[in-house]
């Protein structure tokens, strides 16, 4: 396994501070945090962009998922979600950007195209000037598969940017899943190297505590997001 040194540190090419800011990706409002707040911890100021966060045709609209988190409406949820959302980055001294592609939950249809969710990301990413991004790799949920796709589609374009996989929490629990998904971006011709990213897991338990609804509809907090976090630097994407 490959270790990234601390930024601060003065030894070692990788301990060299990037040019732009830590981005992570995530595709919904505690991904980011369930799966990286012990990395996000560690770089005060980095910044987390969330794909999923629009209000849907009909705010009415009641899933079993947001009843099971104690919601009535899409609306009610998103109001409340966004709000635990900014207390947690607060708690990890991050900043939080919202795309409004809406929620696979709340669609009725096909999800947006992956070329129009990657030139968002582009977008925002070059807005930023990121130095490093972290993108979901990618398990089980729709959504986490079509941001990891269009996260990768913007790698490809963008050499400048140091690119890193995380594992998604609570997917990587699933068997297999976590070397499934390397096999086929093996297959698909990227490149990565699992790395242990600098972590500061102080204020991690707190943040994760702010998603009080996100907890109710899973039952408590995921074992998985008290484990250590898993990352892949991806090495390069051949043709």
């Amino acid at each position: 396994m490959s270790v990234i040194s601390s930024p601060h540190s003065s030894s070692g090419p990788d301990s060299r501070r990037p040019p732009g800011p830590l981005v992570v990706v995530a595709p919904h409002l505690d991904d980011a945090v369930f799966s990286c707040g012990g990395l996000l911890g560690a770089h005060p100021g980095s910044i987390v962009v969330t794909v999923y966060t629009g209000l849907p045709e009909c705010p009415d609209t009641s899933t079993d998922w947001d009843r099971r988190c104690g919601f009535a409406s899409a609306a009610e949820a998103l109001e409340r979600r966004q709000a635990e959302d900014h207390w947690a980055l607060q708690l990890t001294a991050s900043t939080g950007l919202c795309l409004d592609f809406i929620d696979a939950q709340y669609r009725q249809g096909a999800p947006e195209s992956l070329p129009r969710l990657a030139d968002s990301l582009l977008h925002v990413l070059a807005g930023v000037s990121a130095g490093r991004v972290a993108l979901p790799l990618g398990l089980f949920h729709d959504d986490h598969l079509n941001v990891s796709d269009a996260g990768l589609r913007v790698g490809r374009i963008c050499p400048g940017i140091s690119w890193f996989l995380y594992e998604d929490v609570p997917y990587r629990a699933r068997a297999g899943a976590v070397q499934a998904r390397l096999d086929q971006l093996r297959g698909r011709g990227i490149a990565t190297t699992p790395v242990q990213l600098e972590s500061n897991l102080a204020n991690k338990p707190e943040a994760i505590l702010a998603y009080a609804s996100q907890l109710r509809g899973l039952g408590g907090m995921p074992a998985t997001a008290q484990q250590a976090e898993g990352y892949w630097r991806i090495d390069g994407w051949s043709a």
